[in-house]
């Protein structure tokens, strides 16, 4: 860092307010590091029904049935990490100390695709361990703690705007990258089982050492004396609770989260097989990527935008762009060129809230505290982990049983035409569905109308003391 950029800087000074706060440049860097390790991660494992049918002889529908069930344990686990996060207090901070999970999610990759012959009983057995740890467990830390830990990372909220979508333009602009490369790397290197083990430590090892990043250089710096004796106050679970249920925004961003995981995850997890089937060529896979290298840079332009229409419209606009993306692919079938412009146009209605869902949860967590008198954090957040993880899973399970039920077999270089229209089903019609309920939800979700009273409210009653809130 120069010694100008030192002089700028007053980030990590106690008496920095969310007004005069001026961020080192090397923050936004830091910070993206993790999210892009993890969401490099769930390319890859959005890969693990067709290694399973594919690699391992596994049948569609139980594998389907396996990450389904694997789901079961997300809620214990989702509101055990929240109540964690929400009661631990120490010299790293709040959620920040939860970063070393990242290296866990990789170890435990890099050992699923790895599977043993076994046996098929044996498989199962292996395959729903390691992708219960890693969905059920490590993601749902990393998940709980985000929204905590940018909260009390970054004090302003246009810097945190800022933040997330830079971080957001480089998680889409590699992911985008990796995705064109998939299906070369699944066509030349994973062909045969050991083949993806090879790919598992290719992504594994750096990136492992990348999702650390986050955890060395950026710190909890946010919080002040007042609001940290309120923090480490023991809020009882039954009580936490309670305010979680009245929060009706946490719900409906739950629920759009959960859909819009759903959606995209079916569309990635089904990908390979369209491509092979479908479009006759995996490869023409990476063609249609490329289609989507423009999102990222429209993440540049954000924080302009969000400043003169609102993150929440934003929002609304993503989710009206993605019905119509998906009608342009349905319309053109297996043409090219509309499947390029489709996907490109469909693309957009992630953007908000993928990178923007620490913003919109921090929203939630002041609507908690204003709306219940207490704010719960971790949990709140483990609310919305628990319902990507449910729309990844979904997106996983609903790929297999409904192409298990349609007759796929992954040992035949032919599929039989109910398989092949089940694909299709898979790839374009359902995630029109789901985007039309997307949509829907967007329209409900009003937390922006309210926020500018809300924020006025709990500034007075921080002000006037923690005995005086409601």
């Amino acid at each position: 860092m120069s010694r100008k950029e030192k002089i700028k800087s007053n980030w990590a000074e106690p008496s920095t307010t969310a007004e005069n706060e001026k961020l080192p440049g090397y923050l936004k860097w830091a910070w993206a590091s993790r999210a892009l390790s993890l969401g490099l991660n769930f390319i890859l494992i959005m890969q693990l029904t067709y290694y399973c049918t594919d690699m391992l002889g596994m049948k569609a529908g139980l594998v389907g049935g396996l990450l389904l069930a694997s789901k079961i344990f997300d809620g214990v686990t989702d509101v055990f990490a929240g109540f964690v996060i929400d009661r631990t207090h120490t010299k790293w901070g709040k959620a920040r100390p939860y970063e070393i999970f990242i290296i866990f999610v990789w170890v435990f990759t890099i050992l699923l695709f790895s599977a043993p012959n076994i046996g098929t009983v044996g498989k199962a057995v292996f395959v729903f361990i390691l992708y219960t740890l890693i969905n059920s467990v490590c993601a749902t830390f990393l998940y709980a703690g985000d929204a905590v830990y940018l909260a009390r990372s970054v004090r302003s909220e246009s810097n945190r705007v800022s933040l997330m979508s830079f971080n957001g333009g480089i998680v889409m602009l590699f992911s985008l990258v990796v995705s064109m490369v998939m299906p070369l790397l699944i066509a030349k290197v994973g062909v045969n089982k050991a083949g993806w083990t090879v790919i598992a430590l290719i992504f594994g090892i750096p990136c492992a050492v990348l999702g650390m990043l986050r955890f060395i250089f950026v710190k909890e710096v946010a919080m002040d004396e007042q609001q940290e004796q309120i923090d480490r106050q023991k809020i009882p679970l039954k009580t936490s609770l309670k305010s979680i249920f009245k929060n009706k925004y946490i719900w409906l961003l739950a629920g759009m989260t959960l859909v819009v995981q759903f959606s995209s995850n079916m569309s990635t997890a089904v990908n390979t097989y369209y491509f092979k089937y479908i479009m006759g060529d995996i490869s023409l896979a990476s063609i249609v990527s490329i289609s989507s290298l423009a999102t990222p840079f429209i993440l540049l332009v954000f924080p302009i935008l969000s400043r003169k229409f609102g993150t929440v419209a934003l929002l609304r606009a993503g989710a009206l762009l993605g019905v119509c993306g998906y009608a342009i692919r349905i319309l053109g079938g297996a043409n090219l060129i509309t499947l390029i412009i489709g996907s490109f146009v469909g693309s957009s209605a992630v953007v908000p809230i993928n990178m923007m869902i620490s913003i919109y949860l921090i929203d939630c967590m002041d609507y908690g505290e204003w709306k219940n008198g207490i704010r719960v954090e971790g949990m709140l957040g483990s609310v919305n982990s628990f319902c990507s993880k449910v729309g990844s899973g979904l997106a996983s399970g609903i790929v297999g049983f409904v192409m298990g039920l349609a007759g796929y077999d992954g040992m035949l270089a032919v599929q039989s035409q109910t398989a092949n229209i089940s694909i299709i089903i898979l790839f374009n019609y359902l995630p029109l569905v789901l985007g039309i309920i997307f949509f829907a939800l967007t329209v409900l979700y009003k937390l922006d109308k309210e926020l500018p009273q809300i924020k006025i409210d709990l500034a007075q009653k921080r002000k006037n003391g923690f005995e005086n809130m409601k």
